[in-house]
């Protein structure tokens, strides 16, 4: 009997930690607010061709390569899950949450076009704090095609690398 009571305070006290973690609080950030704009869209493989240079690759060494590039603001940067284990790319920092791929399995293909000039720190959350990257990107968000504030169009099912 008395292990039955440990066990039920037990299963009590995890339940209510859970509640009081997942309650109202306030966005990561601080704000209670609306989100605001993203910084660019994304998708599995549909925004276009990578421009050249701007091919990422999350490898088996559970490394990004190149881990730190520049691109100019309405490029399409790819990355490319060239090993054999799952990984994702997350982004950080702002709100730049709405550019995080969830899953990026071995073979598979996800871009990402930036409309805002900035620095972007990304990693993979499967392996971190090693598998990490910046993006820099350069140049005007005015002069850039199709960069008026673009929404995401994220998709968590990346297609297969071609």
């Amino acid at each position: 009997m008395t292990h039955l009571r440990t066990l039920a305070v037990g299963l009590g006290v995890c339940v209510a930690v859970g509640l009081f973690a997942c309650g109202n609080g306030t966005t990561p950030g601080g704000s209670s607010g609306p989100a605001a704009a993203c910084n660019g869209s994304a998708a599995a493989s549909s925004l276009g061709t990578a421009t050249t240079g701007n091919t990422i690759a999350a490898t088996d060494n559970l490394i990004f390569v190149p881990d730190t590039t520049t691109a100019a603001v309405g490029d399409v940067i790819e990355f490319q899950n060239t090993g054999s284990v799952v990984h994702t790319v997350t982004f950080q920092d702002k709100n730049d949450g709405c550019l995080s791929d969830p899953t990026l399995a071995p073979g598979a293909t996800w871009q990402v076009k930036f409309t805002q000039p900035g620095t972007y720190n990304y990693l993979c959350t499967i392996h971190a704090p090693n598998m990490k990257g910046v993006i820099h990107i350069t140049g005007s968000a005015a002069g850039a095609s199709g960069a008026t504030g673009a929404s995401p169009s994220a998709s968590a099912t990346p297609s297969p690398a071609t």
